[in-house]
């Protein structure tokens, strides 16, 4: 029956039914239903969970309906709606149980709000029977405001990397709530994801909607440049650039993870750092000099998927803009995290080979160690508050050009 009450408000009632209908698969409905309508989840956050359009979970709760919960989405079920699976999956019915379901379905829509209303009635095979009675509520045109707070933890981890790899929104709401005392709704989040997706976003932090496994999921627009760190980072094989003290040229060379997992400068059969004056002057000592250096297990394969990809260094290395920065009045974090870089870079090639096991002991001198302590402790793990900064400038420029010194005599012998 279908009754229009006037140009704006439609009621519409419809008596259905089904048959044969999988027991298991409608347990599961029912139970994981009133599981999010307890925690107050909406069906259409649950959808957004899901990785699927607003209406997705809707229509999978019409009764009448022969859509169900498909296996596919079994496994994250309890996360969203943060039970056990054992409260969602029952373990006592027969696999090829049905029931039986007749009912009416009523739905009224105007122009702000659309409900449905399911009253129907569940017959199971040994006689019995039980009524169930859902409603679902859909409001249209409603404002959506953004969550400033939620947006800026957002923007926070697209900065840091976390988008430049598709994420589900399941695991993206996963994530925040465990890292973040506040609470965020599921809504909160599709609202902020929504925003910078939308084209006119700052394009620093737009992301786009794609798919996986028939799941929506949102990654950064990625420039070239990112593009190709990206591509370094899935192979563990990056381009550095070292700047000489004083020589203004830089020197390009490969770092990589090695199979044991130790970061590690490409050297030559002689123990000599791979090096060229340009990034394609690298390119082709690798593609072209195999035989004059022990390659890691994946160079081949991160050559050869270089196609269309525009190559750059992911870190340089410049020991005089340290020493400048050392020499200001106020030492910046950036001077800092310059330093620390060098005093890894230095470990790592004092590490993979005795010859340049002195490199070491120079990075425990006195003023080095009071830096990379001070760094360690109050910024690497985010102290709350900070201790000053206490060494003498004076000593650790000395100590620091003499560790310089002597990387430089290892590092550009060619």
């Amino acid at each position: 029956m279908e009754e229009k009450k006037d140009n704006h408000i439609i009621s519409t009632t419809k008596n259905l039914s089904r048959q044969k209908v999988s027991r298991i698969d409608f347990e599961i409905l029912v139970r994981f239903y009133e599981i999010c309508k307890k925690k107050k989840i909406s069906e259409r956050e649950v959808s957004f969970l899901m990785g699927k359009i607003n209406q997705y979970f809707s229509k999978i709760l019409n009764p009448f309906f022969k859509e169900h919960i498909k296996t596919e989405f079994l496994d994250i079920l309890p996360a969203i709606a943060s039970t056990n699976i054992r409260k969602i999956i029952p373990n006592k019915l027969a696999s090829k149980e049905t029931v039986d379901i007749h009912g009416t379905h009523e739905q009224y829509k105007d122009k702000t709000l659309e409900l449905d209303y399911y009253k129907f009635t569940v017959a199971y095979r040994d006689g019995t029977t039980k009524n169930y009675r859902w409603k679902i509520e859909v409001k249209k045109g409603e404002r959506s405001k953004v969550n400033h707070e939620l947006l800026e933890i957002l923007k926070a981890l697209i900065l840091r990397g976390y988008f430049n790899k598709p994420k589900f929104a399941l695991t993206i709401y996963l994530l925040i709530k465990k890292n973040y005392k506040n609470a965020f709704t599921p809504l909160e989040l599709q609202i902020a994801l929504s925003k910078l997706t939308n084209k006119s976003s700052d394009p620093e932090f737009a992301l786009k909607e794609g798919v996986n496994n028939m799941r929506i999921t949102y990654s950064k627009i990625l420039t070239e440049s990112e593009k190709f760190l990206e591509h370094c980072q899935d192979y563990r094989i990056w381009i550095s650039q070292y700047v000489p003290l004083n020589n203004p040229s830089g020197q390009f060379f490969i770092w990589y993870e090695d199979s044991d997992e130790n970061d590690k400068l490409l050297t030559t059969n002689d123990n000599n750092i791979l090096l060229s004056s340009s990034i394609d002057g690298l390119l082709d000592l690798l593609r072209s000099n195999k035989s004059n250096f022990k390659a890691p297990d994946k160079l081949e394969s991160w050559l050869s998927a270089m196609d269309k990809l525009s190559p750059i260094e992911s870190i340089t290395y410049a020991p005089k803009e340290i020493i400048e920065g050392f020499e200001a009045s106020t030492v910046k974090v950036d001077t800092l995290n310059n330093f620390v870089n060098f005093f890894n870079v230095v470990g790592d090639l004092g590490c993979q080979d005795k010859r340049f096991e002195d490199l070491l002991e120079l990075r425990e001198v006195g003023e080095i160690r009071k830096v990379w302590d001070y760094y360690y402790n109050n910024h690497l793990f985010k102290a709350k508050k900070h201790k000053e900064l206490s060494f003498d400038k004076t000593k650790f420029i000395i100590d620091f050009r003499e560790i310089v010194g002597w990387f430089e005599e290892l590092m550009l012998v060619i």
